[in-house]
C-alpha cells in the first residue's frame, strides 16, 4: 500500500530527471567554466564547486515542507489522502478526467523510471550522447 504513495512523487521526479540530462546533452549548461561538463561529470563538478550542498539544502526543506503536512495527512483517520495528492494544480489540469490523468501520470512515471536508469546506464558505459546511439 505504501508503494502506491511513493511512486507517483518517484515518477514526477525521474520525469524531471529525464528531462534535464536530456537537456544538458543538447547543451543547455549553467554560465562558467566549470560546468561546461557532460551530465555524467555534472555531479563531480557541482560537488567541486560547493553547489551541491545548497541543492541538497533546498531539496531537504522542499522535503520537510512538503513532506510533513503529507506525513499527518496520510494518518488521517477521517480524511484519509489518495496517493500522489498534493493539492498543488495550478492549472486545474485535473479537474476533467481525474482517474484517466492518474493513470497515465503513473504509466508515464514508470516510463521514465526506465528511461533515465537505461540513460544513465548507457552514458557511464560508452559515453554517448543524445539520441543515445
Amino acid at each position: 500500500e505504501r508503494l502506491r504513495y511513493v511512486e507517483p512523487k518517484h515518477g514526477r521526479i525521474c520525469m524531471l530527471a529525464t528531462a534535464g540530462w536530456i537537456a544538458t546533452d543538447l547543451g543547455v549548461r549553467f554560465p562558467g567554466a566549470a560546468y561546461q561538463v557532460g551530465p555524467l561529470a555534472a555531479h563531480d563538478a557541482m560537488v567541486a564547486k560547493g553547489d551541491m550542498l545548497v541543492l541538497f539544502i533546498a531539496a531537504s526543506l522542499f522535503e520537510l515542507l512538503g513532506g510533513t503536512p503529507k506525513i499527518f495527512q496520510l494518518f488521517n483517520v477521517n480524511t484519509p489522502a489518495k496517493p500522489g495528492e498534493y493539492f498543488f494544480d495550478p492549472l486545474n489540469l485535473g479537474k476533467g478526467n481525474a482517474e484517466r490523468m492518474q493513470l497515465a501520470e503513473i504509466k508515464n512515471g514508470r516510463l521514465a523510471m526506465l528511461a533515465f536508469s537505461g540513460i544513465v546506464t548507457q552514458a557511464a558505459l560508452y559515453g554517448k550522447p543524445f539520441p543515445y546511439f
